[in-house]
């Protein structure tokens, strides 16, 4: 059995974006200008994650959780101007089988669910066939008075499906574990439904290294990374001891972007047993070879963050901090699903002769762990070093020139694509805005055409 992985996020109706869909591959590059809405196509990844988890939505939206904190602009900053509420989706698969969950959450004047449901592969309580898409379940407009919100649950047989009452103040995604004894298959299969679409939002690790406070001495035992990268050094020590093929990548890579004589990685180890990553270098002549360390307090932003990003790539789930406890009243649980990494402007402190580098690390990643990655960036040479092999899992932000909402395009599908392919680099022509400039509803194929040579 497969890991249970998200192929698309909808942002129905959140922030900037109304009926926008970001198909997600095993790599997936979002670009486009600055305030195109890159941020909120991230935040909506974010909520649903933090949804999964099966909190009160004040405490998932508004607390303290984990290293994230508040969802960027809270609970209220999700929903489109002039709009009391906001809508997103998503679409897992597993194996061969597809699952598409919704939710709509209200922000004002209360913060509680207002719709949701989960559709997808169940089995027929009396003949016991897998039907490829029922509605596994969805809520009912709760009524002005109501004390809850009232979800229908597939039951497998024929005729109206039973109702349950839930709490609207967190998602009944996270609800119905607890409504089910798991008695018969009908019920079985709706369990590991649910746990897989779970499994798969859970598993969205947003890495956003903060390099000063990777400077510091941390205690050896405190090895899963956390978001800002604040504990990079017990994580990095710890990948050494478990994945020592993993560490002397990164070891390779440090060499190769760092201008002074790299030779290793090591760690010094305080009177408290706490570590500090440290690089050892060689510098001068041949013949006056002088061995030095230097302690991650004294190196730069750019290697720090490197690091903090090579580090999240090449490890375990497990290693990251991320809920991988299976939910309550799980059945037949999904396998712990693969990892997807989210780094808002990858190119962050790389300098652009080294962009190829960081993009065959996150291949050489999936290939080995089966990680997907979903990055921003600006960087001409990020994306001049994905053309000819990611051309399709490149994503172009826009706004709609005459609603203003932001709008995801393949940019493969860009009306001056091939265009621009003709004229120059991909990375020029994209951080330049050419190909969004002339976005129009109704696609010319002149150019694409003149490009293949067809008459």
């Amino acid at each position: 059995m497969s890991q249970p992985i998200l192929t698309e996020l909808r942002l129905d109706a959140f922030k900037s974006f109304r009926n926008a869909r970001l198909p997600l591959s095993d790599v997936t590059f979002l670009t486009g200008r600055n305030s195109s809405g890159k941020s909120n196509a991230l935040d909506g990844l974010d909520v649903l994650s933090r949804l999964a988890g099966g909190e009160v939505l004040a405490d998932a939206l508004d607390g303290r959780r984990r290293q994230g904190g508040t969802v960027r602009g809270g609970s209220r900053g999700c929903a489109p101007h002039g709009s009391p509420e906001f809508s997103l989706g998503c679409t897992v698969v597993q194996d061969d089988q597809e699952f598409s969950y919704s939710i709509s959450v209200q922000v004002d004047p209360d913060l509680k669910i207002v719709d949701e449901r989960l559709e997808g592969p169940a089995v027929a309580a009396k003949t016991g066939k897998l039907h490829k898409t029922v509605s596994i379940f969805q809520t009912r407009k709760a009524s002005e008075n109501s004390p809850g919100i009232e979800g229908e649950i597939y039951s497998g047989k024929k005729g109206s499906n039973p109702a349950k009452y839930f709490r609207d103040d967190r998602p009944v995604l996270a609800q119905i574990p607890n409504a089910l004894q798991g008695g018969n298959q009908t019920e079985r299969s709706i369990l590991r439904a649910i746990e897989v679409v779970i499994t798969a939002l859970r598993g969205t690790f947003h890495i956003d290294p903060v390099p000063h406070l990777m400077r510091d001495f941390v205690p050896a035992h405190d090895t899963t990374l956390r978001r800002t990268g604040e504990n990079l050094s017990p994580a990095l020590n710890q990948l050494q001891q478990r994945d020592p093929h993993s560490f002397d990548k990164i070891v390779k890579l440090t060499r190769k972007i760092a201008d002074d004589q790299v030779t290793d990685i090591s760690f010094a180890k305080s009177s408290l047993q706490d570590v500090m990553l440290q690089l050892e270098e060689k510098r001068g002549p041949i013949s006056k070879t002088v061995e030095e360390l230097t302690p991650a307090r004294e190196m730069s932003d750019g290697l720090l963050r490197i690091l903090a990003i090579a580090t999240t790539l090449k490890s375990t789930r497990e290693s990251l901090d991320i809920d991988n406890q299976p939910s309550a009243g799980a059945i037949d649980a999904a396998p712990a699903g693969g990892v997807l990494i989210v780094i808002e402007e990858l190119e962050n402190g790389l300098h652009p002769s080294q962009a190829h580098r960081i993009l065959d690390l996150i291949q050489q990643s999936h290939n080995e762990t089966a990680v997907r990655v979903l990055a921003t960036t600006h960087s001409p040479a990020l994306l001049d070093a994905a053309e000819g092999i990611l051309n399709d899992s490149i994503i172009v932000c826009h706004r709609d020139p005459e609603t203003g909402y932001s709008r995801l395009t393949p940019l493969t599908q860009l009306p001056g694509y091939a265009r621009a392919l003709a004229e120059g680099t991909l990375g020029d022509a994209v951080t330049a805005g050419k190909l969004v400039d002339d976005v129009i509803e109704s696609r010319d194929f002149s150019d694409f055409e003149k490009f293949l040579g067809v008459s």
